[in-house]
């Protein structure tokens, strides 16, 4: 009787366990059922009747919380699934303005006017990998486990070890240039891998597929994150092609003179005319700027600068 007794007994703790679980049922009284059927408790055949009712009781109980799990299973599941598809995000840099970015890793990442970056919303796999189109400079976080990639359009990739760099990717340009100011990377292409240390720049030629690494000059290549111009023996054409973008213009340069000039400047706020009069006291150059003609859907296209070079 004593066996039977605590087997019943159990069984309506299971049952009020499962009650205070399942609210929608809060309205059935276990503890009630239960005193209503003791009496019961002293013949074979009341024993079975109750442990059948018991058995209702917890059937019905059961089945609310075998559909909830079978809800909140299929909820978790899709919660899954969403979190696996993974979104990517592409940021655009506007011309004469430069973008930081933060990546879902806390790495960070300049760019330079008229570059993008494309990267995804949370890093799954084994490697982070982002998309660089032009300019960018990387603070990336190290993670011997998750390796860092940049993929350039050129099919080159750049490998960061948690690593301080700079890589100047614009398409229009015949030279990619990747400059390391802390860490490790490795430049890859795929017919060779350069190793670079901190202070040292790799160009890679799109045109012959030749690679040539140098010593760096870092506040000359990454001194524009800073919003700075800086020149330390650069061309004119050079010194041309970083004014276009920094204040979205175009400027057409035009060579009477072949002499080759070199210009060592920094230049932070001054405006596109304030400089070109300073390379107009350094060098025998001209500078106009062009007349610009609406065009037939009424817009103007960008300003354009003639340089003459004397």
């Amino acid at each position: 009787m004593t066996e039977h007794t605590d087997d019943i007994k159990k069984t309506i703790r299971i049952a009020k366990a499962i009650e205070n679980d399942i609210r929608e049922y809060k309205s059935f009284d276990v503890q009630a059922a239960y005193q209503k059927n003791r009496k019961r408790l002293d013949t074979g055949r009341r024993k079975y009747l109750f442990t059948f009712y018991i058995s209702r009781i917890a059937a019905i109980l059961l089945l609310p919380l075998i559909i909830s799990t079978g809800v909140l299973s299929y909820l978790y599941t899709r919660q899954l699934k969403q979190a696996d598809t993974v979104s990517y995000l592409e940021v655009l840099s506007a011309p004469g303005i430069v973008t930081q970015v933060l990546l879902p890793d806390s790495s960070k990442v300049w760019l330079n006017a008229g570059s993008s970056l494309r990267y995804p919303s949370r890093f799954t796999e084994k490697e982070r990998n982002v998309q660089l189109s032009g300019e960018g400079y990387f603070e990336v976080q190290s993670d011997k486990e998750y390796p860092f990639y940049v993929s350039l359009d050129n099919g080159i990739k750049v490998k960061a070890h948690g690593t301080k760099f700079n890589i100047n990717a614009y398409k229009e340009d015949r030279v990619v240039e990747t400059t390391l100011e802390a860490g490790l990377v490795d430049v890859i292409s795929a017919s060779r891998t350069i190793w670079l240390k901190p202070n040292e720049q790799v160009c890679y030629d799109k045109e012959d597929g030749h690679f040539t690494i140098s010593v760096a000059n870092i506040e000359e290549k990454t001194a524009w994150k800073e919003g700075k111009l800086v020149f330390r023996n650069a061309t004119l054409e050079e010194v041309v092609k970083k004014l276009s973008r920094r204040y979205n213009v175009d400027i057409v340069l035009h060579r009477e003179n072949q002499k080759d000039y070199k210009f060592r400047a920094t230049f932070s706020s001054e405006s596109i005319t304030q400089i070109l009069d300073y390379l107009r006291m350094a060098a025998p150059i001209s500078w106009s700027f062009a007349d610009m003609k609406q065009q037939q859907d009424y817009t103007y296209p960008r300003q354009r600068i003639d340089v003459w070079l004397k």
